[in-house]
């Protein structure tokens, strides 16, 4: 496997760029100014937009230098810069009144505009080509549009904490199952139509525990970190970094238990 990655260690509460052909390449910063990053997003050639707990900071990917922050609020999950520069803030119980919220900030990092929804659990969310919200609530993935009324549910069985999901060039959706441990694909419906990854269709060392943020390349594979719990000595209980085709089948794999202790977050550089 050769692929340069940002990558966030829950166990040891760092981040880091990696190199899979060289393990002395790139740089190791703590997150202890960010606590609970989850969402990663390449905004620029050399440039990051990284959401933790409170709010996003934006960081210099050679160097690892953070350039620019947001610091504002409690239970952040998501962060997305769209094209215009604005910036899509999710979370739960950001305005106070227990809901799920999107809040929009423009390129001064001023709220202009804010949703919400009843809810009290909410993941990673990503906007559709066609400007829905994709929602990770814990046991389903909820569609909506930019009002948060929901257009469409997807579920799949052993669905638990479910991560991220994607649409796909081709209507699909893609999600990562979280505590079920396998990637899950549904049609332009919403209906489940095939899985991969899970436990039993793997080589045992590869351990599947929690399959948390993936991306999809530009040739159609599917990059996927195996999370393998919240405390620094979980590095060693399986693959961290896991490589599928587009159909579903296991490419390659990859571990470095000496710098990762629990990989939850990627961005394929």
């Amino acid at each position: 496997m050769k692929h340069q990655f940002l990558a966030i260690d829950e166990g040891h509460q760092k981040l880091s760029l990696i190199d899979t052909a060289n393990p002395r390449y790139g740089w190791t910063r703590s997150l202890a100014d960010f606590p609970a990053a989850r969402d990663m997003q390449r905004i620029g050639p050399n440039l990051a937009l990284i959401g933790f707990e409170r709010g996003f900071f934006e960081l210099s990917i050679s160097s690892g230098e953070v350039l620019a922050t947001c610091d504002r609020w409690n239970n952040v999950t998501a962060a997305r810069r769209l094209v215009n520069g604005a910036t899509l803030v999710t979370g739960a119980n950001l305005d106070g009144s227990g809901g799920i919220n999107v809040l929009t900030l423009d390129r001064e990092y001023r709220q202009v505009s804010a949703v919400r929804r009843d809810g009290d659990y909410v993941r990673l969310m990503r906007i559709t080509d066609l400007g829905t919200y994709l929602f990770c609530m814990n046991d389903h993935i909820l569609e909506t549009d930019t009002s948060l009324i929901s257009l469409n549910a997807m579920r799949a069985p052993g669905f638990e904490h479910a991560w991220k999901a994607e649409r796909m060039d081709d209507g699909t959706t893609l999600v990562s199952a979280g505590y079920g441990a396998f990637m899950a694909r549904f049609d332009r419906r919403g209906n489940l139509a095939s899985t991969f990854g899970a436990a039993g269709t793997l080589p045992d060392e590869v351990a599947p525990f929690f399959y948390a943020t993936f991306q999809v390349l530009d040739d159609g594979r599917v990059m996927v970190a195996n999370w393998q719990g919240h405390g620094p000595e979980n590095g060693h209980k399986g693959r961290q970094l896991l490589e599928f085709s587009r159909d579903g089948k296991l490419l390659d794999s990859w571990s470095d238990p000496q710098r990762i202790s629990s990989l939850q977050g990627i961005l394929i550089l």
